[in-house]
């Protein structure tokens, strides 16, 4: 029974892992019967057969090209739909059963980004089924909370922390070469060491840099590497193993307790517009998306605001023609990438992490 209890809440975690894992949801996967018999389930139309998990599975495989995080980020809201009205299928959703879900998902404390997502997904069936979208009460605006950015000081003491196991150095350096290189997680489970090049420079000189693929054009632009994150790449071989969510965020969590990062973040809740505050240390509140928020926060705070410097680093492109030219961006910035690094990380900037 306990195993099955925390596979299930993993399932659950990794379907969607910036949010809470409910106790309803959980109910929903152990006892569906249970669940079923105290439900309120709409009236089935004859002829709808499809749930809304099939029709968003069926969106998934037709359009893998997308980033993992964009593939799965709708699939709270088939688990919720599970729930809350499993007999409900997308082609029953109405004004009316839109304006009950949306006040289902307030009581239940989601908050304002998540309901968006989950509006963002019923407009997704619909589409997916030819079916018209854009009724201006499946749309829902939000107000997202900020995300947490680590301070240069607190970057610096992750760097100088010696961590007490092979997992924990491991996964502290790979958060750390994701802030450098602005990778995304799953970017670096399929890292390939064919994307390391050198990048020519203005005046000669050559740079470590990595291809990165900017998600809206398919452009490769070139990100200069400080070089401690060089050193971090050779010394694990250029290669980051697959971990889940979980793992991830449960590891980088102790590293930062380890690390001393007691700093108090406000991890506020914003839903139906009311802001719930929620004063927590900082080492319960990072996370892998950690990383690049704090690459870009900080590229802009040591560069004067420059926001060109994070937006090259982060792979965020400008849709017009000028990125066709994102490696000649490159060679100019990259100076300028590689100065602002050597400001954030001081002594730390040729060195290597402690271990």
């Amino acid at each position: 029974m306990v195993k099955q209890v925390v596979d299930t809440f993993n399932r659950l975690w990794d379907a969607a892992p910036f949010e809470k894992v409910s106790k309803a949801a959980m109910f929903a996967e152990l006892l569906p019967a249970e669940v079923r018999s105290v439900a309120a389930p709409a009236p089935v139309k004859m002829g709808v057969t499809r749930t809304f998990r099939q029709v968003l599975e069926e969106w998934k495989a037709e359009n893998r090209n997308l980033a993992k995080d964009s593939l799965r980020k709708y699939d709270q809201l088939a688990t919720m739909m599970e729930v809350w009205r499993p007999e409900l299928r997308p082609e029953q959703v109405t004004q009316k059963v839109a304006k009950e879900y949306q006040q289902h998902l307030l009581d239940l404390q989601k908050s304002d980004a998540t309901i968006k997502i989950h509006f963002a997904g019923i407009r997704k069936c619909l589409e997916q089924l030819n079916l018209k979208a854009d009724m201006a009460w499946l749309q829902y605006s939000a107000k997202n909370a900020p995300q947490l950015d680590l301070e240069m000081e607190e970057v610096r003491r992750l760097i100088s922390w010696r961590p007490t196991s092979e997992a924990l150095a491991e996964e502290r350096d790979r958060w750390l070469f994701q802030m450098f290189s602005g990778r995304r997680y799953e970017d670096l489970e399929k890292f390939d060491k064919r994307e390391r090049i050198m990048l020519t420079l203005g005046d000669g000189t050559n740079v470590p840099a990595l291809l990165h693929a900017q998600g809206k054009t398919g452009n490769d632009a070139a990100v200069p590497l400080p070089p401690i994150a060089v050193k971090i790449g050779e010394h694990w071989n250029w290669h980051f193993p697959a971990r889940t969510w979980q793992q991830r965020g449960d590891l980088i969590k102790e590293i930062a307790k380890q690390a001393g990062l007691t700093r108090e973040w406000d991890d506020r809740l914003i839903t139906g517009g009311k802001v719930v505050h929620n004063w927590r240390p900082i080492h319960q509140v990072i996370g892998t998306h950690t990383a690049r928020h704090t690459a870009g926060t900080l590229l802009k705070q040591v560069s004067g605001g420059n926001k060109a410097l994070a937006k090259m680093v982060l792979g965020h492109a400008d849709e017009d023609v000028t990125d066709r030219y994102a490696k000649d961006k490159a060679r100019l910035l990259a100076p300028a990438v590689l100065e602002a690094w050597q400001k954030i990380l001081g002594e730390w900037y040729d060195g290597v992490p402690v271990r």
